[in-house]
């Protein structure tokens, strides 16, 4: 009789296996040292027990600790290596698009001493493949083939100050054929990554010339900056957060994309904070930058959150 192997299930770590994923904090600057410690119960809420079709009981994942993150290869930003390339392919004019200087706007905040900076439309390849998804009805471009149009495009540049070139485009993808679609992909080794932001409309796969509704605006933009920042990260070596709720947990879908808020748990904003310390890296302009823009642009559980810790934060200062 054919045995099946049982997925291994999520427990979600003990506080001390938290603590120990953080490492020593004593030798860190005063402001990133409170940011660790102050708060964190309150504001940092641990994973739960996953849903039966959540990310974490389809995919083991053992998480990355700061000593683990510290050890790896990893692109690093420095005076003379600090241009993210944005890449948009084919049309991103249309009334549903998500605004990309808004997302470039986030990448500044989160990725200091970085530029960011958008780059013409261009169409894909004539070679690319494409196929008509047979759920949807809708076209799907051949994601290989755009990550080669990607490395040729990078190699004509030819610019040392290149760090990563991020594609993104409101078609949608798929990485094989016998997958269904995928939200993106990247390689890390050369730093390239294309994103697709069809699916997070809400009337997907249906097309519309219509403008979106404030909330539909709003609920678009949020799914399309958490996909572009969680992605970057991973360019810069971060791997999915089991430790707490983050930013870089990963995801299923757009319903569980839409239960992460736009912060990082303490363990991945130290390894940020390793990544950029020498960028002049400061906690409290970063959290009083991203409650600003939250603020302007609707973001309003980001909002209330960065007002909370702020508050928390430069108490007894």
């Amino acid at each position: 009789m054919a045995m099946h192997r049982q997925k291994k299930k999520f427990v979600p770590p003990t506080k001390k296996e938290r603590a120990t994923a953080l490492g020593e904090i004593d030798d860190l600057d005063e402001d990133i040292r409170r940011a660790l410690t102050i708060a964190i119960d309150e504001c940092f809420p641990s994973i739960p027990i996953p849903d039966e079709d959540a990310w974490l009981s389809e995919h083991y994942e053992a998480g990355q600790t700061v000593k683990q993150f510290e050890r790896l290869r990893k692109s690093q930003p420095s005076p003379t290596c600090n241009i993210i390339y944005i890449q948009p392919f084919e049309d991103f004019n249309g009334p549903r698009s998500p605004n990309l200087n808004i997302i470039c706007d986030f990448s500044h905040i989160f990725f200091p001493g970085c530029q960011t900076e958008i780059l013409p439309s261009v169409e894909f390849d004539s070679k690319t493949k494409q196929r008509i998804n047979q759920y949807t009805k809708q076209p799907q471009y051949f994601v290989p083939n755009i990550m080669n149009q990607l490395k040729k495009m990078q190699r004509k540049r030819h610019k040392r100050e290149e760090l990563f070139s991020i594609g993104v485009t409101m078609v949608d993808i798929y990485p094989n054929p016998n997958w269904n679609f995928v939200y993106g992909e990247a390689s890390i080794d050369e730093g390239i990554a294309i994103y697709s932001f069809a699916r997070f409309d809400p009337l997907f796969p249906h097309t519309s010339l219509e403008s979106y509704t404030n909330e539909e605006q709003v609920l678009v933009l949020r799914r399309a900056v958490s996909t572009y920042i969680h992605e970057v990260m991973h360019l810069f070596g971060f791997e999915h957060c089991i430790y707490y709720l983050c930013l870089m947990n990963g995801t299923n879908c757009e319903n569980e994309m839409d239960g992460q808020l736009l912060y990082l748990c303490p363990i991945c904003l130290k390894k940020l904070y390793i990544l950029f310390r020498k960028q002049n890296f400061n906690i409290l302009h970063m959290y009083e930058n991203l409650l600003e823009l939250s603020r302007k642009i609707g973001f309003q559980q980001e909002t209330i959150w960065y007002e909370n810790r702020l508050r928390l934060l430069n108490q007894d200062l």
